[in-house]
């Protein structure tokens, strides 16, 4: 497996992956419509390729981990917590001691794997524009990291 920043180059491949990772993690918890990638600015994200294709993306900003997917059939490689390491070495560089993520209350997987890597869950909310509840999620980052 290769964790390498994306190149504009990887944008399209990039949607695809989150878009699959979107669908697999929410299809038809709040609509039938399919779920499509936003519109981050996916350039500035890393990757994570096995064998040349994109199993995997992270997307820091500032003190955010904003986004966090691996394709459904590339779960369980490390691809997450490669990139989840890089996004905590991206937000500690920048000088934060604190790095947050959020989300849905629904996804168990998720909060697991968060939780089993130092993330601790400090608020639960409803979300601003879906009928689920959303999981504020914290981590001390910075001089710990190696």
């Amino acid at each position: 497996m290769i964790i390498r920043r994306a190149a504009l180059s990887d944008v399209a491949a990039i949607r695809a992956c989150v878009e699959a990772s979107l669908e697999a993690t929410y299809g038809g918890l709040w609509t039938s419509e399919p779920l499509r990638a936003g519109d981050d600015d996916w350039a500035l994200a890393w990757v994570a390729l096995a064998e040349g294709v994109i199993i995997g993306v992270g997307l820091a900003q500032e003190d955010v981990v904003s986004d966090l997917w691996v394709h459904s059939l590339a779960q369980g490689r490390g691809a997450g917590s490669a990139l989840l390491t890089e996004l905590e070495r991206e937000i500690a560089a920048r000088g934060h001691g604190l790095a947050r993520l959020r989300c849905l209350e629904p996804n168990l997987k998720s909060r697991r794997f968060y939780g089993a890597r130092g993330w601790k869950e400090v608020r639960i909310y409803p979300h601003e524009t879906i009928p689920l509840n959303t999981v504020d999620m914290v981590k001390a980052v910075g001089a710990r990291l190696g």
